[in-house]
């Protein structure tokens, strides 16, 4: 009954000299209910009363955790954000963003190519090959209105308008250090 009795006391005696530690930066109303231990609580038996006193427990108050976060040397986890806010995927301005080099490529390159089968078609027929897939008993010609020859110079000044506006799209996306491999 006495071992019961001085470890009674001694875990009475370190909870009252952990409280006010624990309890000084806190408001009456924020603080939590300590409730002393009685004899009919039970008490483990492995304590005995030449335990050590515990270390007082430093709570930090709204200031002083801010405070912490304006020094850089000291790391404190978590953001300023509140605690709704969802955070927003800043958009790339369009000379940084790849997605908009392919966006404008796509149309160029599809022309380009487009215009190549045209090209040729044209050169074809003025060399007089036939161009056209004939029907099983009909030989039709190639043959777009006006003059072939100016036709043909047409094409190939489109063509080589858009290869222009290509490369200067290839340039400009190399120049924003956006790799090739990005733009295909």
């Amino acid at each position: 009954m006495e071992v019961r009795k001085t470890t009674l006391s001694a875990v009475l005696l370190s909870l009252l000299l952990a409280a006010p530690g624990a309890l000084h930066c806190q408001s009456q109303a924020d603080a939590p209910a300590v409730q002393p231990a009685t004899a009919s609580a039970p008490v483990d038996q492995g304590q005995s009363a030449t335990q050590p006193k515990a270390k007082p427990v430093k709570v930090w108050d709204n200031d002083q955790v801010n405070m912490l976060s304006n020094d850089h040397s000291v790391s404190v986890v978590g953001s300023k954000a509140q605690p709704g806010a969802v955070a927003v995927k800043k958009a790339l301005p369009p000379e940084k963003d790849p997605a908009w080099y392919r966006k404008q490529l796509q149309p160029l390159q599809a022309e380009i190519t487009k215009l190549d089968a045209q090209i040729e078609k044209t050169k074809a027929f003025l060399s007089g090959e036939k161009v056209n897939d004939p029907p099983a008993d009909k030989h039709a010609y190639y043959s777009l209105p006006g003059d072939p020859q100016e036709q043909l110079k047409q094409l190939e000044e489109k063509r080589a308008k858009d290869v222009d506006r290509v490369n200067d799209l290839l340039d400009r996306a190399r120049h924003n250090e956006i790799p090739p491999g990005e733009l295909r």
